[in-house]
C-alpha cells in the first residue's frame, strides 16, 4: 500500500496512509479500555505453545469464500504435519445474520473452536466473552509487529481477544465490454476519480447498456452494514463526533449521502434485491459477471471469483468515486477462539500458526489481501495473480478516512453496525425518507452508547 496521500482536492487530508494506518492506535486503544469485560470464562491454562504430541479435533469457521476455504485447509494440513494428532476441519460460515447464527451457537455449545470475525464484530464478542483472551497463550510482545490500529482493536480492557489476519478494501470494477460501448475510459489515477455526479451520469449510461441495471454492491448481510460508511465521509458526513459517542449523521451531509445513495436504488440503478440484509457475496458477483450490471463496487479479495467467471480482459478496476473527499471501506478479519473450544491452547497455536509472517505472505499473495504485519508492509508482495489491481486497492486503501476507522474498531460499533443495517435497508427500499433514516440512526446510536 502506498504510504503517499495524492495531493488533491478530491482527497480528503485526514484519510489514513498504510503506515498512518498502522501507527493509529491510541484513541482506539482508550476506547477500548473503556469497555467492561464480564466474568471471565476459564482460559484453560498454561502459556506454553501447543508441543507435537498435542492432541485436540478442532473446527475452524470462515466466510463462504472457496479460495479462502482451500488456504485454511492447506494450513491445517501443514499444522498437522508438526502436529499429528490435531485434527482441524475448516467449515464455511452460513451467509445471512452472523450475529444470531453465532450467538445461537455460542449459547447451544455448538460454535466452532476458531472463528474468522470481523474488526467490526469483535467488541461485542469479547465484552460478553463469546471468544476468549488469548494472552497466557501468546509469548511477550507477540503484537510488537502488527499495526497498533489493529492490534488495539484486537483487545478489551488490555486483553487479546483475537489474532489480526489481514486487511482489505473497496473499489470499482467495471466490464471492458459496457464500458467500451458507452465510450467510457476509467480514471487512470486517484486524483481523476469520479466524482460523485460524474458516477451518478455514467450508471445511468451503463443501465441503457445492459438494459438491467448499472452497479452490484458488496454488501452481504447485517454484519455489512458499515461497508457503505465511506458514501457517507465522501459528502463530508460523519458517523459519530470526535468524542465517539455523539451522533454526527443527522447533519446536512448526513442526509445529503443517504438521498445519493436512496437515488441509485430508486432509478434503478442498483437491483432493489442488492440491500444490505438482502445480499450475499455470491448474488452479488453473479449480477456482475452475468452481464446485469455493468459496474460492481466490492473488496480486493473477490477478484478470484471474478475471475473464475470472467476471463481477464473483461473486466477492470478502477478508483471509487470521490465527493468533497475521497473514501474507502476499512475490511479485514482477525482469528479468534471461542468460549466453547475444549482446547484452546492448541487453537490459539494454531492461528498464530496462520498469522506468522510466512503465512500470512501467503495468504495475502494467494488470497488477494493486505497484510497487517508491519514487516509486510515494508516489502513489496508478489501477488499470485492482479498484482496490477491489488497496487491500486493498496492506493485506494490510503483514502480510508481516519474518523470512520476510529468509530469502526470501538468495542460498541457491533450494535452501531445493526442499527445500520436495519435503517440503510429502510431508505433504500423507499420505506424511510433520508432525512428519517439519519434520525433513526442517531437515535439507534444513543442507545448503543447508553
Amino acid at each position: 500500500m502506498s504510504d503517499r496521500t495524492p495531493v488533491s482536492a478530491g482527497v480528503d487530508r485526514s484519510s489514513l496512509s498504510r503506515r498512518k494506518l498502522l501507527r493509529y492506535g491510541a484513541t482506539a486503544a482508550a476506547a477500548v479500555g473503556a469497555g467492561s469485560l464480564l466474568a471471565a470464562c476459564g482460559s484453560g491454562g498454561g502459556g506454553a505453545a501447543a508441543g507435537p504430541d498435542a492432541r485436540a479435533d478442532l473446527v475452524l469457521s470462515s466466510w463462504q469464500i472457496p479460495l479462502d476455504i482451500e488456504t485454511y485447509r492447506k494450513f491445517a494440513a501443514d499444522y498437522k504435519a508438526t502436529h499429528p494428532n490435531v485434527n482441524i476441519t475448516v467449515r464455511e460460515t452460513p451467509g445471512g445474520d452472523f450475529n444470531q447464527w453465532f450467538t445461537t451457537q455460542l449459547a447451544g455449545g455448538s460454535a466452532p473452536d476458531i472463528i474468522r470475525i470481523t474488526w467490526q464484530q469483535i467488541g461485542r464478542y469479547a465484552k460478553n466473552n463469546g471468544v476468549v483472551a488469548l494472552d497466557d497463550y501468546l509469548a511477550p510482545n507477540y503484537g510488537a509487529d502488527f499495526g497498533p490500529t489493529f492490534w488495539s482493536a484486537a483487545q478489551l480492557n488490555g486483553k487479546v481477544h483475537g489474532i489480526p489476519q489481514h486487511t482489505d478494501t473497496f473499489a470499482t470494477f467495471y466490464r471492458t465490454d459496457v464500458f467500451s460501448k458507452i465510450g467510457v475510459t476509467p480514471p487512470a489515477s486517484l486524483d481523476q476519480a469520479w466524482t460523485l455526479d460524474q458516477f451518478v451520469d455514467i450508471a445511468r449510461e451503463v443501465k441503457k447498456a445492459t438494459g438491467a441495471y448499472a452497479l452490484s454492491y458488496g454488501f452481504g448481510g447485517v454484519p455489512t452494514g458499515y461497508r457503505w460508511l465511506p458514501f457517507l465521509y465522501m459528502h463530508g458526513g460523519r458517523l459519530v463526533a470526535d468524542d465517539g459517542v455523539t451522533p454526527a449523521i443527522d447533519s446536512p451531509e448526513g442526509v445529503a449521502a443517504l438521498t445519493w445513495f436512496q437515488r441509485l436504488y430508486a432509478e434503478g440503478l442498483i437491483p432493489m434485491s442488492n440491500t444490505v440484509k438482502g445480499s450475499n457475496d455470491a448474488s452479488t458477483v453473479n449480477s456482475f459477471i452475468t452481464g446485469q450490471a455493468g459496474m460492481m463496487i466490492f473488496g480486493d479479495w473477490i477478484m478470484s471469483d471474478v475471475s473464475k467467471g470472467l476471463p481477464q480482459e473483461s473486466w477492470g478496476i478502477t478508483y471509487m468515486p470521490r465527493g468533497k473527499s475521497a473514501a474507502s471501506d476499512l475490511g479485514g478479519n482477525l482469528l479468534a477462539v471461542t468460549a466453547t473450544c475444549k482446547n484452546p491452547a492448541v487453537a490459539a497455536d494454531f492461528i498464530q500458526f496462520v498469522c506468522n509472517e510466512q503465512n500470512m505472505r501467503y495468504f495475502c499473495e494467494n488470497d488477494l489481501f493486505l497484510p497487517v504485519r508491519t514487516s509486510l508492509t515494508k516489502q513489496p508482495l508478489s501477488y499470485k495473480s492482479q498484482q496490477k489491481q491489488m497496487a491500486l486497492f493498496s492506493e485506494q486503501a490510503t483514502t480510508v478516512p481516519e474518523s470512520m476507522a476510529k468509530v469502526q474498531t470501538a468495542p460498541n460499533f457491533n450494535a452501531i453496525n445493526q442499527v445500520l443495517a436495519d435503517e440503510l435497508d429502510l431508505c433504500w427500499t423507499g420505506q424511510k425518507t433520508p432525512a428519517d433514516t439519519a434520525r433513526s440512526i442517531s437515535d439507534g446510536i444513543r442507545n448503543a452508547a447508553a
